[in-house]
Parts: C-alpha cells; structure tokens; sequence
C-alpha cells in the first residue's frame, strides 16, 4: 500500500486529463507550438532522452516525475475517444510545413490595447519566455503573479479577469 499509488489515486489522475473531453486540444497541443518544423511525437522524444520521465515501478526507489500535459502515442490507442483519430494524428505530428505562431511584426504594430498576467510559478509556460513574448506586443501591459497559476481560468476565473480588469484600469501594482 505505501510506496505505491493506490487505485483510487490513480484514477484522480487519469480523471484529471482534459483530453477526452477536449479532443481537439489532444489534436494540437504538440502542432500549435511549431513554426516550420514537425512535431514527430516530441513528448514521446523528450522521455527517451530523460529516461527518468519513464514509467514508474512500485518494485524500485524511483520516484514519480509528470509529465503534465504531454501528448503520448499512446493515448491514440488506450482512450476511446481518441482512438479514431489515431490516423490523423500520425499525420499532424509528421507535418512540417506550419506556418509562423504569430506574426511578430504584426504584434509590434498592435493598436489594441492587451492585458495578460504572467505567471512566476508556472508549470507549464517558462516565466522569462512569457515576459518576452509580452514585451514584443506593443500596447500590452502585464501583472506578474506569484498567487496564480496556469489553469486560473478554470479554477478562479472571476479573480482572473477581474485582475486584468484592474490592470486595464491602472488599479493593480
């Protein structure tokens, strides 16, 4: 029972995975990141360069490292709902002709004005490349929050937008 997850756990975990319910984000979670390149699996890449992402045993000392919101081949054919679309998600993640994220020009030219909190302690988007990519929008302002993370949205939504709300109305430090 100790040194191993229980069942009950696991299945926290497994019912924690926004993929079924969200098919379309399984579908381009790797691709929408990509400018010019393919994404051949890039989780499925990363776990056989650091072997220590690779399954865990209950029968050895290693510890438990997640993985987040990685995309695995084979989550195409262990969750019904994505079974079907096995075939075409072999064909996005060999695609290589994406075209640019975003325009970085364009955002240097923006004459909307935009708010976004960036997050100090995110898990999933590196603190210095979100600060980047900000600075590169013209009229943008930003709140760096240490008391919020990546799935606010979810979890606290009204606080979220009422904070973008405050920094729009020069009301947030």
């Amino acid at each position: 029972m100790f040194g191993a997850l229980t069942r009950p756990t696991i299945q926290i975990f497994d019912n924690a995975s926004p993929f079924e319910a969200h098919i379309l984000y399984a579908l381009v979670h790797e691709p929408c990141y990509l400018s010019g390149a393919a994404a051949n699996w890039s989780a499925e890449l990363m776990i056989k360069k650091f072997s220590e992402f690779a399954a865990y045993s209950a029968d050895s000392d290693s510890q438990i490292l997640f993985t987040s919101e990685m995309i695995f081949q084979s989550m195409f054919s262990d969750v019904s709902e994505l079974c079907p679309l096995r075939e075409t998600m072999d064909l996005l993640a060999r695609a290589d002709d994406w075209p640019d994220l975003y325009d970085e020009a364009q955002l240097a030219r923006n004459e909307v004005p935009a708010y976004t909190a960036v997050y100090l302690n995110d898990l999933y988007v590196d603190y210095d490349y979100s600060c980047e990519t900000a600075q590169k929008i013209r009229e943008c302002k930003t709140s760096v929050r240490s008391d919020m993370y990546h799935e606010v949205l979810t979890s606290k939504s009204a606080e979220a937008v009422e904070q973008l709300f405050r920094l729009r109305d020069d009301m947030l430090d």
